[in-house]
């Protein structure tokens, strides 16, 4: 291993770092008692519990005093995520939009959205990922990650595996050219655009200009690759090449809008499935009974894989506002509202999930909420199923595989963007 992916690691560790801080604050690193809590005395609740827990809230991210309502409860939140008509989008763009150029598609509402969503879905289609399991995803994960790993018996899985494999399989499903320096820094201004919302006025002052010159970069790094792929007229099945080839309202996309679109990707398409990786496999390393069953039967690697994103999601947290008055859960919404989302406490809700946090793979499983639902699910959801899977079938493979007692056990933490800071394990 070069220095200089050494450097590239420590840079992605750090900018990580800087995101799980900010999105953890005051909150207890084990918040699901307190959800518990919630669901029981105040389900639909007055108030931000991001913001209450000095966390950035994406219901009102440049805290300008809009009134917030909080939802607990499964039903209430799937009642919420499926009626996109009456509770808008638009403020999922208030905190990092301004650095991508409020390019969002999950910040976009009605008409606008459908034709973006319909445009540009077709390589994220279950079916068209499931033909790069064996293709480029298996390859990446074999190739440049465990076979690499494999002799030396211990690694921080997280510094060393999921920060870079996911990133590395999906930048060349962009088809971009595979280059070290390129995914590092690219990878590193996503997670700088990221973190920008801050609740500490002193570290806003730095993460906000950082992230407009870091959404600045990607753009200006990204607008020759776009160009050099055009010119070179060879559209392979990929990301670019299939937007270069489609079109929106009858239209072609020019460089600088492939460009734009391309940026608004990257910022979903790392650091989501590293943090949902490595909370999956401090959870299975926690419970060696279930990590055995798995490799007994290896048809349960997808189970494992939505099992331990309802049990503890990385991304914890949504946001709508109300384009009408509203009711929910018996209480007036009015106008202009918005309601924060605990997807985390609503995957853990008894109502719906029999004992909810057992980490159970044969659980009958409702729609899973961690990738939101609705109109907006995620739309890189089958990338990083995919990608979880591969990685959890190959990483299983190593013999003995333990939490290395020479550590402190790994604590996932965060009201939203929950992770562990270190994942270091030992194998035979």
């Amino acid at each position: 291993m070069t220095s200089q992916y050494d450097a590239m690691l420590d840079q992605m560790v750090a900018d990580y770092s800087l995101v799980t801080n900010g999105y953890a604050g005051s909150a207890p690193a084990n918040p699901y008692p307190m959800f518990e809590e919630k669901r029981a005395q105040c389900p639909v609740m007055h108030g931000d519990l991001l913001q209450q827990n000095k966390i950035p809230s994406m219901a009102d991210y440049m805290m300008t005093g809009r009134p917030v309502v909080t939802l607990y409860r499964y039903n209430d939140i799937h009642s919420v995520l499926m009626n996109p008509d009456d509770w808008l989008s638009y403020i999922v763009g208030d905190g990092f939009g301004a650095a991508v150029d409020n390019m969002l598609l999950t910040a976009m509402d009605g008409e606008e959205h459908s034709k973006y969503r319909k445009t540009l879905q077709k390589p994220f289609m279950r079916s068209q990922i499931r033909k790069l399991m064996d293709t480029l995803i298996r390859p990446v994960v074999v190739h440049e990650f465990v076979n690499q790993l494999k002799p030396r018996g211990k690694a921080d899985l997280l510094r060393e595996f999921a920060l870079p494999f996911p990133i590395r399989a999906m930048y060349a499903y962009f088809g971009f050219p595979h280059d070290g320096d390129l995914l590092g820094n690219l990878a590193s201004w996503a997670i700088k655009v990221v973190a920008a919302p801050q609740t500490d006025p002193e570290i806003a002052k730095i993460t906000i200009p950082q992230s407009m010159v870091a959404g600045q970069s990607m753009y200006e790094t990204l607008l020759p690759i776009v160009r050099g792929y055009r010119e070179r007229g060879e559209m392979r099945n990929d990301i670019l090449g299939y937007m270069m080839q489609a079109e929106h309202d009858g239209e072609a996309f020019s460089d600088e809008e492939i460009a734009n679109f391309i940026r608004m990707l990257l910022l979903a398409a790392g650091e989501t499935t590293t943090r949902s990786f490595a909370n999956m496999m401090v959870q299975l390393l926690e419970a060696p009974e279930v990590l055995e069953e798995i490799r007994q039967d290896r048809s349960l690697v997808p189970k494992a894989v939505t099992e331990t994103m309802r049990r503890d999601p990385t991304a914890g947290a949504v946001a709508r506002i109300a384009a009408r008055d509203m009711e929910i859960g018996g209480m007036t919404v009015p106008k202009g509202t918005a309601v924060l989302c605990s997807i985390a406490s609503a995957n853990r809700d008894p109502e719906v999930y029999e004992d909810p946090d057992r980490l159970w793979l044969k659980r009958p499983m409702r729609p899973l909420l961690s990738f939101g639902f609705g109109p907006h699910m995620c739309m890189g959801m089958h990338m990083a199923l995919t990608e979880m899977e591969v990685a959890l079938e190959e990483i299983i493979a190593l013999p003995n595989l333990r939490f290395d007692p020479g550590y402190p056990r790994p604590e996932i933490r965060g009201l939203n963007m929950r992770g562990p800071d270190a994942l270091h394990v030992l194998w035979d």
